[in-house]
């Protein structure tokens, strides 16, 4: 009597310590995948800003070489003013949810 009712203890402690296990990896799993979709999206603004600096500093030695302005200069500020903005915006909400 006494082996039966330390076999179903043990059945009982040991599936419960497995529910638990499996509980904390599912809640962990999904926490790696929404930090994981936010560090895509970071990267993704990381590298467009770094394009529009890129286009910003070409434009600009061409009106240096050149000595003028052109629609290259305005087209490069309007680019790195949207993607400065984008990146802003996205800092203030990452803040909001820490």
């Amino acid at each position: 009597m006494t082996a039966i009712i330390i076999s179903i203890s043990a059945s009982l402690i040991s599936g419960g310590a497995l529910f638990l296990l499996q509980r904390y990896f599912k809640k962990k799993d999904k926490l790696d995948e929404e930090r994981d979709a936010v560090l895509a999206k970071e990267n993704v603004l990381i590298l467009k800003s770094i394009n529009a600096v890129g286009k910003l500093t070409y434009a600009n030695a061409l009106a240096i070489r050149d000595g003028k302005q052109n629609g290259q200069m305005l087209d490069a500020l309007k680019g790195y003013e949207e993607v400065n903005d984008e990146l802003y915006q996205y800092l203030l909400e990452r803040n909001a949810h820490k």
